[in-house]
């Protein structure tokens, strides 16, 4: 839909004309206005421009200073600037003198203010750089508007970059004119990792090429295909289906063939409750509308390297096949919450800034594309591959995982559901965790895990809440990689931390005394205190301990709830341990 071999650029300066070709004004003026922020921003317009190389390329009707008046400043080459502003001119004389202008009165305005020779009167404004763009403007209205450029442009860049050879399109599959090089770039905003515009496809050396090709040789693609996939690249990254986060080393974009109700991918990115729950039970049910049997889901993962894009990622498959693995996804990570505030489904940012690091003084994790944040750089690429392709996530980011909860001594909901993620989906994994506590579940490293929050429930108890440093402070980093020690201090430490249950509270004691009984039998019973932990036995501690956790809060909200309906404000019951909610615990 968009001109071909057109361009959004922004433009900090015009260059008014009248219709006859005479200076409108007295020089250059400024486009720059305040942004909603208040930051200073030129004006955007879409322009004929192609790619650039190190050659003098003119674009037709706007272009940089350099070109369009012939000013130099001081880090260009006086001789090269002259090169590029002839050029331009010779350009727009062909533009006039064209089929395509030569009824064009616009066309005929640009060339006689060159012809006339007061360009060459402008004397340069040294606070002007040379690769300002400029807008030309006649009678107030953009040169580039007119009916005549589109025309004359296609022709011109077909001329420029044509090789002059006719050959098989790999796009069209036709004998056409071919391209040397690619007419058109993709913005750096929309490439993570690209410095400059970059090109898709720029083989300038043999070195690089197939066969010792340069160019296009080894990629025949004919003119019309070239405009349509560099055009149709920058729609669609630049559409509102896109995401990528700072510091991430792409960016992704998607789109359906047919419209549909619901986006899958706009869940794996918002994780709406509803949605999800409309969506496993559609599934589960075998419900689904039938626009989904004919329907496509494609979805693009593109990087950047200087000027180049690279194609990290392709993927094209049924929709109903996306929606199961979106159902998937969802379904392992689905994890018993600290809080009943907490929702169960973690949308994807939030598990993108979980592998960062915690800011203990701030009790945020550090931003996305902070430096010093300890986020892989392709934790983003990672988690969407696992969800569209239902694929197991990268041993590595485990492991990353694994050392930032020991480092941070922080293990919260949303890096308790990227562990049991990892662990359901791994080969390595011959039982599947549940989502909360598995009683029956008695691999020794999972009832590790649950032990040391009974170890460390029974201390806050014991001192009501009231301390500096609690046993998970001291232990918990050391206990991830080798249980034994933590749990062997803890079992000792807990004989004292019992005795100072009395009195109405001694009923507390004996429950904590028989949990932690029952959970070190499983570990005497079994093969005893695990030690220097394998990153698997890792997960599954850091799971155990999660899941014990969550169920004593939720069991003490449980008992708050009851006593408030009973309104029984009496002494508690010698047996009923004193309670506290959830957000007394550090998490």
């Amino acid at each position: 839909m968009a001109k071909p071999f057109h361009r959004a650029l922004r433009f900090d300066l015009e260059l008014r004309l009248t219709g006859d070709g005479t200076l409108a004004g007295s020089g250059l003026e400024s486009l720059v206005t305040p942004d909603a922020a208040g930051r200073p921003r030129g004006a955007e317009h879409t322009v004929p421009a192609v790619v650039r190389t190190a050659g003098v390329a003119p674009n037709l009707a706007a272009d940089d200073v350099q070109y369009v008046l012939g000013w130099a400043d001081a880090d260009s080459k006086p001789a090269r600037v002259r090169q590029c502003h002839e050029a331009f001119v010779e350009l727009t004389r062909r533009w006039a003198d064209s089929a395509e202008g030569r009824d064009d009165p616009v066309a005929h305005a640009v060339a006689a203010f060159y012809s006339s020779g007061t360009a060459a009167t402008l004397s340069p404004d040294p606070t002007v750089a040379s690769k300002q763009r400029v807008l030309i403007t006649v009678d107030g209205v953009p040169a580039y508007r007119s009916s005549s450029v589109a025309p004359f442009w296609a022709v011109e860049v077909a001329r420029r970059k044509g090789g002059g050879r006719e050959g098989l399109c790999l796009v069209c599959g036709n004998t056409r004119p071919l391209l040397d090089t690619l007419p058109g770039k993709v913005p750096a905003r929309l490439v993570p990792g690209a410095s400059n515009d970059a090109a898709l496809v720029s083989i300038n050396e043999r070195v690089f090429g197939y066969d010792l090709t340069t160019q296009l040789d080894c990629s025949p693609i004919c003119i019309t295909c070239g405009e349509g996939l560099s055009a149709g690249l920058v729609r669609v990254l630049d559409s509102p289906d896109t995401t990528s986060f700072g510091g991430q080393d792409s960016r992704l974009a998607w789109w359906v063939t047919n419209p549909v109700k619901r986006n899958p991918m706009r869940l794996i990115l918002d994780a709406d409750p509803k949605q999800v729950a409309d969506l496993l039970r559609s599934i589960h049910t075998g419900r689904r509308t039938g626009e989904i049997d004919k329907t496509k889901f494609c979805a693009l993962t593109v990087g950047g390297n200087v000027a180049r894009v690279m194609v990290r990622d392709w993927l094209e498959m049924p929709l109903s096949t996306m929606e199961n693995n979106v159902a998937s996804w969802f379904t392992d990570l689905r994890m018993a919450t600290l809080h009943p505030d907490e929702p169960e489904c973690q949308p994807l940012e939030r598990l993108v800034r979980v592998t960062g690091r915690w800011l203990r003084g701030k009790k945020h994790y550090a931003f996305l594309g902070a430096k010093g944040a300890d986020r892989p750089d392709g934790v983003q690429r990672d988690l969407l591959r696992a969800a569209m392709r239902d694929t197991p996530l990268p041993p590595s980011l485990l492991t990353h995982l694994l050392n930032r909860v020991r480092t941070d001594g922080r293990l919260d909901t949303p890096r308790a559901a990227l562990i049991h993620l990892a662990l359901m989906r791994s080969p390595h994994t011959p039982e599947k965790p549940m989502p909360g506590l598995d009683p029956a579940n008695t691999d020794p490293a999972y009832v590790a895990g649950r032990l040391f929050a009974a170890l460390d429930a029974v201390q806050h108890d014991a001192f009501e809440g009231t301390l500096n440093t609690t046993y998970a402070n001291r232990f918990f980093a050391g206990a991830v990689s080798n249980p034994r020690a933590a749990l062997i201090a803890g079992r000792k430490l807990a004989d004292a931390w019992l005795r100072k249950f009395r009195g109405p509270r001694r009923g507390t004691g004996i429950n904590h005394g028989r949990d932690l009984d029952e959970l070190f039998g499983l570990l005497d019973a079994g093969t005893g205190i695990p030690s220097h932990a394998t990153p698997a036995q890792q997960a599954l501690f850091l799971l155990g301990y999660h899941h014990q956790r969550a169920h004593r809060f939720t069991t003490l909200r449980r008992r708050a709830e009851e006593r408030a309906t009973t309104k029984n404000t009496d002494t508690p019951h010698p047996d009923q341990p004193v309670t506290h909610t959830a957000q007394e615990i550090p998490a």
